[in-house]
Parts: C-alpha cells; sequence; structure tokens
C-alpha cells in the first residue's frame, strides 16, 4: 500500500513542537575564561531558563560533573545555581557539563524530569593583560602595562613598532612609546614566544621641538648654528629631521639628527642668495616646527651701500 503525503501544515507544526520539547532548559552563565586568582576558587554558575515551561523551582536540584567528578550545586537565587571550583595543582583547564532534576506541570499534572547539559570547558588564565597605567603618551616617554604572567622577552608592539620592552616583574612591563605618526590611534599588542595578546589602541600625542633662534637672519654667505632640543632623550635609532623651506636657494643645511639617547643636536646654517620665507623641521611623531627665515645680500652689511643697493636680487650667489 502506498503512503500519501502528509500536508505542509501538519509537518511545520510536528517541527515546532519537537523544537520547542527539545529546547535545553539549562543555561551556562560562566565565562569560557577566568583569570586566575591567587585563592584559585572560581565560581561555575548555572541558571534555568523555563522557555515556557511551567517548572515546580522549589523541587529542582542540579549538580555538576567536573573532570569526571560529581558535585551538588547550591542555590544562589531563585533559578540560579552556583558551584565554587577549587583548582589543584592540574591543569589550567577543565571540561564540565550540568545535570538537573526537575519537576515541570502539563496540563494540571506533575512530572519529575531529568536534563543533561552539553560538555563546556573553563580555562583559568594566568597569562593575561589588565591594561596600560595610561594609554597614551608622546614619543619617547615611558608607559607601564599591567598584567599577569609575563615574562622575560616579552615585547609591547604599537603599530607596527615594536617598543624597547623592559621586564619589571611577572605583572609589570615598561616601554618606550615609538617614534610614529601622532595623527591618531595605533593598535597595540603583546609579543611573545607563548601568543600575542590584544591590548586595544594606544594613542601617540605630538611632541614638540625646540630651537635657540625664534627667527633667523642671515647675509650672503653667513652662517648660523641652529640648536633642535626634544623633552625626552632619543629613542634607540635616533630621530631624523627633515629639513625644507620655500626659498630653497637661499637657505642652506643639512638635514638633522638627533642621536639615540641625546635631547639635542645642532646644524649650521647658511645664508645663499636674498630671500624671505620659512624653514620647517618635521619627523614622526613631532608637531611641525616653523621658524621665519630672511636672507639679505652681503652688501647691506656695509652701511656705506646706498638703500637701493640693499633690494633683493636673484642674481645674487653664494660664493663658495
Amino acid at each position: 500500500m502506498k503512503v500519501g503525503k502528509w500536508p505542509l501544515w501538519f509537518v511545520l507544526c510536528t517541527c515546532v513542537l519537537w523544537l520547542t520539547g527539545c529546547s535545553s532548559i539549562v543555561r551556562n552563565d560562566t565565562p569560557t575564561q577566568i583569570p586566575q586568582n591567587g585563592s584559585e576558587i572560581y565560581p561555575i554558575v548555572m541558571s534555568i531558563a523555563p522557555s515556557g515551561r511551567e517548572l515546580v523551582t522549589d523541587d529542582c536540584s542540579a549538580r555538576i560533573v567536573i573532570n569526571g567528578e560529581v558535585h551538588r550545586m547550591n542555590r544562589s537565587g531563585p533559578r540560579e545555581y552556583v558551584y565554587n571550583y577549587k583548582r589543584g595543582t592540574g591543569p589550567h583547564k577543565a571540561s564540565y557539563y550540568y545535570e538537573l532534576d526537575y519537576v515541570e506541570k502539563q496540563h494540571g499534572h506533575a512530572r519529575s524530569k531529568f536534563e543533561r547539559s552539553k560538555l563546556y570547558d573553563l580555562v583559568i588564565a594566568n597569562r593575561y593583560a589588565i591594561g596600560f597605567e595610561s594609554n597614551r603618551g608622546i614619543p619617547g616617554s615611558q608607559c607601564t602595562l599591567i598584567g599577569r604572567g609575563f615574562e622575560e622577552g616579552d615585547c609591547v608592539e604599537i603599530g607596527s613598532v615594536r617598543c624597547r620592552t623592559t621586564f619589571n616583574s611577572q605583572n609589570s612591563l615598561s616601554f618606550t612609546v615609538p617614534m610614529l605618526s601622532a595623527s591618531g590611534k595605533h593598535h597595540a599588542r603583546l609579543v611573545s614566544d607563548n601568543g600575542d595578546i590584544g591590548l586595544g589602541n594606544f594613542t601617540i600625542d605630538p611632541m614638540n621641538f625646540c630651537a635657540n633662534l625664534s627667527r633667523i637672519d642671515l647675509a650672503s654667505g653667513e652662517k648660523q648654528a641652529l640648536v633642535i632640543c626634544t623633552d625626552f632623550p632619543a629613542p634607540e635609532g635616533g630621530i631624523a629631521i627633515d629639513v625644507t623651506t620655500t626659498i630653497p636657494d637661499s637657505v642652506i643645511m643639512r638635514d638633522i639628527f638627533i642621536p639615540a639617547g641625546a635631547r639635542s643636536a645642532t646644524a649650521v646654517v647658511r645664508g645663499g642668495i636674498s630671500g624671505s620665507g620659512m624653514l620647517y623641521l618635521t619627523a614622526g611623531g613631532f608637531e611641525e616646527l616653523r621658524i621665519p627665515v630672511e636672507v639679505i645680500d652681503a652688501n647691506c652689511r656695509d652701511d656705506q651701500k646706498s638703500e637701493s643697493d640693499c633690494e633683493f636680487s636673484d642674481d645674487n650667489s653664494l660664493a663658495m
């Protein structure tokens, strides 16, 4: 005999009822990873979610089976249970599941039921980062990372640059903020042989140059010493300062370099042909320093010359 097809509505209703009846009422409220503490006691929390069912909560009892051992859970709320797991000298990971005896009312009748949850994993993290003491700084400044389980060789990385990092203790690392652009936030992480840990964002604030000259006045062929200073000693690799000007034929000087550990560097500025403009000094992580420059013809320094002889002329050249 050939069996006819079931109506579609009947099939759908049957599926809905089957899914509803099989939905779990056990909810795990324990995070997968818990930071390690000195007492080595870790609460594992489970709650009951009726999901539309009528339960007699006073008749519920819960157990936890952790690493193969059965333990009774204590009621900590109307529908919440807790077990304080004490870790011994074993591994930093445990597997567990819940068992729940409960009473459900259906059509006026009370029925005793049993449910077993799926298997869960608990990881006790003995290595983690709590965060920076301050999540911003200027290039060259010292900052501290607080956490647990740090080791020699751990390194803080900001952006794509590994910082000069000092191991203070298992709970503290200090590092030097690298010479990076101060245009925004940079992703930070802890890099080690034991795996990387994300540290969120770190903001690099701009640092300022200072100079011994607020403006430069030169005659053609004349030289002046320009001293550039920073607030902190230059980090490993030094600070390369790019020098540009709006009057390249009037200002003759090289780029400036502050060596590692130094706070200043001196550059020689030589006057070229007469002109007036700006000198720009830039480096990663620093605010641009602008210095007005005016170069006059050397003859203007001679009081015997007339005022017309002191006018700027593009035909003037520097005698080398």
